[in-house]
């Protein structure tokens, strides 16, 4: 197998970053959307509340609707966007099991990259939810401070999952990133040796 654009959003993101450090050849860039690379105090009482949520809360929707408050913005609990994804999410046949999701979050609490981060190579591009408050985006500034040569921007007025309550936005700026590692946008001069932190971009 060749190299591929790798992307990797929240757990995924720490999944991807594992796959660059231990397969850097796979990995022709790299885009990390609402990530970390080491556990805080504040991520892991964060983690084990939710832990704490899924086996309290009465059901699944009342679980639902209290774990969305983390992910998604007020825009998206106002126009429907939640609620619709809540119904989406019930009417699956297959749910997760309070233990599986459990199960899920142990990882995210043992995940740490931040020491061996400096061994990428590939091209990166970081983007946080300026209203992210599962991964804030000093988690982001951290992991792209320690990639070399990482680009960090900040979604404006988004929360954790940018690509499903503004696609549009989203797709546009990783498939420019895409275009550019692959020579098709010429990159500004300099821009390329030099780490882009803090940039926000709007909706």
């Amino acid at each position: 197998m060749g190299s591929a654009h790798v992307a990797g959003f929240s757990g995924g993101s720490a999944i991807a970053q594992e796959l660059a450090l231990r397969h850097p050849q796979a990995v022709r860039s790299l885009v990390l959307t609402s990530t970390w690379a080491r556990a805080d105090a504040y991520f892991t009482a964060m983690a084990r509340f939710w832990h704490w949520l899924v086996t309290e809360a009465p059901d699944e929707r009342a679980a639902l609707e209290a774990f969305f408050l983390w992910i998604y913005t007020p825009r998206a609990h106002a126009d429907g966007t939640v609620q619709r994804i809540i119904e989406e999410t019930l009417a699956f046949p297959h749910p997760q099991s309070p233990e599986a999701f459990q199960r899920q979050l142990e990882p995210f609490l043992l995940h740490d990259t931040l020491d061996r981060l400096p061994a990428i190579a590939a091209p990166t591009l970081v983007l946080a939810g300026e209203r992210d408050i599962a991964t804030p985006p000093r988690f982001g500034q951290a992991v792209a401070e320690a990639i070399p040569g990482a680009r960090f921007e900040v979604l404006a007025g988004e929360a954790h999952q940018p690509f499903q309550e503004s696609p549009d936005l989203f797709n546009a700026r990783v498939d420019a990133f895409w275009r550019e590692v692959d020579g098709e946008i010429p990159e500004r001069a300099g821009e390329a040796s030099r780490p882009r932190t803090g940039a926000i971009i709007p909706p």
